[in-house]
């Protein structure tokens, strides 16, 4: 009897830890700040009894660790391959964690409202082109381009939109980010050598003010300010290289077309 009760309490931890670490996982994933992640993972765990818990994170890996009053123990690490910025997604998970703290329903219920989550639809790509043809030439008419520099900027932000949606798998987001500089500097420079654009320098900034990792870089700044100097560091570098993926795609444009940009 001693042993069935034994396996049963193992079993409330690990799934108490899974469901803990399923949210964290789904915030590092949409952008949440490292500090952010540990904390939401640490209150769920608490707010079910846990008496010791280590969370420990980084841009890639959260490590968990939880002791209940009975003495069972569960350790569990996710892995965190690919990481983007969704608010919508972090808005529902910071209210989810918060409703789990006050409330603490059963784990089967926390679980189905975890699943519930998990199976909202990210933005349909028709909302994506939209989104990126006012954007980019917006930014084309902020920086002092005519109507049709805005129009050329919008036109290749959707096929920033497409090439970053239907690009092959295999390339990552530096790759891809790199691509779509090339792309974005190569078309703004050949419209404006025919004569449809009026200046490639402005369409060129219109598009690439999409691309610049501005987010991460603030997020980055916030988790060194918060003390997480390695997770701080590590993002910082990741928004450096982005930042140097859209100069060296720019270049290359250059490069290979000679005169043209």
């Amino acid at each position: 009897m001693e042993t069935q009760i034994k396996e049963t309490n193992d079993s409330f931890a690990d799934n108490l830890l899974r469901l803990a670490l399923d949210v964290g996982e789904g915030m590092l994933k949409n952008g949440a700040e490292i500090n952010r992640v540990e904390d939401t993972v640490e209150r769920i765990c608490r707010a079910y009894g846990a008496r010791h818990i280590e969370v420990f994170s980084i841009i890639s890996v959260i490590h968990a660790a939880i002791r209940m009053p009975d003495g069972s123990y569960s350790s569990q690490m996710r892995r965190v391959r690919v990481t983007s910025t969704d608010f919508g997604t972090l808005e529902e998970l910071n209210a989810l964690s918060r409703n789990i703290c006050k409330n603490i329903p059963a784990l089967e219920e926390f679980d189905a409202m975890l699943h519930k989550i998990k199976e909202r639809r990210n933005y349909p790509v028709w909302m994506l082109i939209i989104a990126s043809a006012v954007a980019t030439g917006a930014f084309a008419l902020f920086f002092g381009g005519s109507i049709k520099d805005a129009l050329i900027a919008a036109l290749i932000g959707v096929i920033v939109v497409l090439i970053d949606k239907y690009s092959s798998k295999r390339l990552n987001s530096m790759a891809k980010t790199l691509l779509s500089s090339f792309v974005a500097a190569a078309l703004a420079a050949i419209s404006t050598k025919i004569g449809i654009g009026d200046n490639s320098g402005i369409i060129i900034i219109g598009v690439i003010m999409i691309l610049v990792p501005g987010i991460s870089f603030v997020t980055a700044l916030r988790d060194l300010l918060c003390g997480d100097l390695l997770t701080g560091s590590l993002k910082t570098l990741q928004a450096c290289l982005g930042a140097l993926m859209i100069a060296f795609g720019y270049l290359l444009a250059m490069t290979l077309l000679g005169g043209v940009v």
